[in-house]
């Protein structure tokens, strides 16, 4: 987590019986980090990436109510806030992979998404042609989601 992602290797230093420190952006990779570390190796995945697709399949505890990540990251600087040193800098999903997401979650039963992110409103920004939050929001608005009522 962001613990992990900030203190990195010095954990390894006061803590030497951990096999592995693991830092948020590399929870989609987490079965890397395992096999290497019960190779022997003591891992530390900690440098910033950019987020790729998370092939994985989110935990949802509910049936009915999902959270769809839309961006990961912050470029804000808060004094209060370690998410830009530990999540990085603002990384858009691109919007079809959400629209995507969420036709599949219709299609599952959902009846609600939550649209996620350190800093959704800034949503876009980072993206080539730049896009709004707005837009996303339009476009979520306008899709037929089968089931996804809000």
């Amino acid at each position: 987590g962001c613990v992990a992602q900030q203190e990195g290797s010095r954990l390894l230093r006061r803590f030497p019986e951990i096999d592995a420190v693991v830092g948020p952006q590399y929870a989609n990779r987490l079965g890397e980090v395992i096999e290497s570390a019960m190779e022997g190796n003591q891992v530390v995945a900690v440098e910033p990436s950019f987020i790729s697709e998370d092939v994985t399949k989110p935990r949802r505890d509910s049936t009915v109510c999902a959270w769809v990540n839309i961006i990961y990251g912050c470029n804000e600087r808060c004094t209060y806030c370690v998410v830009p040193g530990t999540r990085g800098v603002e990384q858009s999903r691109p919007p079809e992979a959400i629209l995507k997401e969420i036709s599949n979650l219709g299609a599952q039963g959902y009846r609600e998404v939550t649209l996620l992110g350190q800093n959704i409103d800034a949503y876009g920004r980072d993206m080539v042609p730049k896009r709004r939050f707005a837009d996303l929001l339009r476009s979520v608005d306008e899709m037929d989601a089968g089931g996804v009522a809000r």
